[in-house]
C-alpha cells in the first residue's frame, strides 16, 4: 500500500543489497541522523537494526521527526538490549575478502528509546518485544541455549497532527 519508498544507509554494500530488491524509488548514502531527505515529507519512517550502532539515540529520533509529515508514524525495530548484553555476539558481517568485521555496538535501554522519542516530539503508540522461540529456532537452531531470551523489540510512534 506504500506508493514510494526511499532509503538511506551509511554503507555502499548495504545500499547494493537494498538496490537488488528493486522496491526503492531512491537510495542515498547518508547517516540516518542526517539523511538529507526533505522535511515533513514522509507518512512513515522506519529504521531497522541501526540504533545499536549509534552512541546517542537523540539525533536519530530527531531526524525521523524532522522528515515525518504532521500525523506521520515512526517505527523502529532493534535488537533487544538484553540480547546485546547477554549474547556475547557483536553485530558483524563478512567483508568482500571473507574477513569477519565487527561493528561497534552500544546498549540502549528501552527507557532510553522512550526518552529520546518523547524529547523529539513523538507520542508513543505501541511497544513490543520478541523472545527466541520455536519459530526463531527453526531459523537459528544453534541458538537453542538462548531460548526464551529477549531478541528484538519494536516501537511505534506518532507525530503531532499539526
Amino acid at each position: 500500500g506504500v506508493a514510494s519508498i526511499d532509503g538511506v544507509d551509511l554503507t555502499p554494500e548495504m545500499l547494493d543489497v537494498a538496490r537488488a530488491r528493486e522496491v526503492y524509488a531512491t537510495l542515498a548514502e547518508a547517516d540516518v541522523c542526517e539523511t538529507g531527505l526533505p522535511s515533513g515529507a514522509y507518512d512513515l519512517v522506519v529504521t531497522c537494526l541501526v540504533d545499536e550502532h549509534l552512541a546517542d539515540l537523540r539525533p536519530l529520533y530527531a531526524e525521523a521527526r524532522r522528515i515525518a509529515r504532521p500525523g506521520g508514524a515512526y517505527v523502529l525495530v532493534g535488537f533487544h538490549p538484553h540480547f546485546i548484553m547477554t549474547s556475547g555476539m557483536p553485530t558483524h558481517y563478512d567483508s568482500a575478502s571473507g574477513e569477519a568485521v565487527a561493528i561497534q555496538t552500544y546498549v540502549h535501554l528501552l527507557s532510553d528509546h522512550v526518552s529520546a522519542g518523547l524529547a523529539a516530539g513523538w507520542t508513543l503508540v505501541e511497544m513490543r518485544e520478541r523472545v527466541i522461540d520455536d519459530a526463531w529456532l527453526e531459523l537459528k537452531p544453534k541458538w537453542t541455549s538462548l531460548r526464551d531470551q529477549p531478541i528484538a523489540f519494536a516501537v511505534a510512534w506518532r507525530a503531532p497532527a499539526g
